[in-house]
């Protein structure tokens, strides 16, 4: 029986299995190209995180360049050292204070923005605007607002006689909710461009048919509008609890930690042993436990969006 095309194919695949196709000059010269591009990425990521590791095992002061190895003297150092319980527990008030006040402002705008209704455009452009006001800016206006002397919304705090200091940056039992409220003023737009895009991409075809099925607005939320943004919303608050958890600007430029440690987060720590203590080496192994801290909280995000990935496919 003469052979058949499939009997060559076989006999064929041994050899093309083992032949391995050369690699064409155009990707190369784009493998080549991508080099500058990767050592530069190496050099702006990787060796910095090596080196604050380096250090966080180092005795070394802010204005020595000698510097002897210690152990883990710098992580017993920071671990005990007096109001280090209280800073981490500031930090994540702080941090998911701020994301929940940002999401509870952002979801409802981006809701309203994606509605038709008159002036809709340029209303979308204004509503970025306290996005756009550097971190120095936003900290001193609403400190100017808060002024005991010239602040319009101290004056109408006391006009109102409202439940409240009339200078929360002052107060131990608000100033917490006050940087908190200035953070999310500051950065809520970014969930407003986030969800709103979101936003667009549901097909309005689900909701003509739970029209039609009778469903209520709010049916149509937690049925349809929600399981669309929650793998957005576990994403981006990923993304916001990393830059909340190392925000520096807002809670130093309105209280610097005060009063008496009552807003002092955990960058606000680190800048108090580097900048304070001449201490680099501690500065550096509670700047190694941040970003663990971080690392595992980023991994904790993923394998939820992953989960949700699943449940929605």
């Amino acid at each position: 029986m003469a052979p058949t095309r499939a009997d060559a194919a076989r006999a064929a695949m041994p050899q093309m299995v083992g032949r391995r196709k050369p690699m064409s000059r155009d990707r190369q010269i784009g493998l080549l190209l991508l080099v500058p591009l990767v050592v530069l990425v190496i050099g702006l990521t990787a060796y910095p995180i090596l080196q604050v590791i380096q250090l966080a095992f180092q005795q070394q002061s802010l204005y020595s360049q000698e510097a002897s190895f210690n152990g883990l003297a710098n992580f017993e150092a920071v671990i005990g050292h007096e109001g280090f319980t209280r800073s981490v527990k500031n930090t994540f008030v702080f941090t998911f204070g701020s994301l929940a006040l940002q999401m509870a402002l952002g979801l409802p705008i981006a809701i309203l923005l994606s509605k038709e209704f008159p002036m809709r455009a340029p209303i979308r452009g204004v509503m970025l605007f306290s996005y756009l006001v550097p971190y120095v800016v936003a900290a001193m206006t609403w400190k100017f607002m808060f002024s005991d002397a010239t602040g319009i919304l101290n004056y109408w705090v006391r006009a109102l006689s409202l439940p409240m200091p009339a200078s929360p940056f002052g107060s131990l039992d608000w100033s917490m909710a006050g940087v908190i409220l200035v953070n999310s003023w500051k950065n809520f737009p970014f969930m407003v461009i986030v969800f709103l895009a979101q936003l667009q991409t549901i097909d309005q075809q689900l909701y003509e048919a739970a029209s039609v099925d009778g469903a209520t607005a709010w049916q149509k939320f937690c049925k349809i509008t929600l399981p669309s943004l929650i793998p957005i919303m576990l994403v981006v608050g990923m993304l916001r609890t990393i830059w909340n958890f190392n925000n520096f600007e807002v809670v130093f430029l309105l209280t610097q930690g005060g009063p008496i440690g009552r807003t002092e987060t955990l960058p606000l720590y680190i800048y108090r042993f580097v900048f304070g203590e001449f201490s680099l080496g501690r500065g550096a192994a509670l700047a190694v436990i941040v970003f663990f801290v971080l690392l595992i909280m980023s991994l904790i995000y993923w394998r939820l969006y992953e989960r949700t990935q699943e449940q929605f496919k």
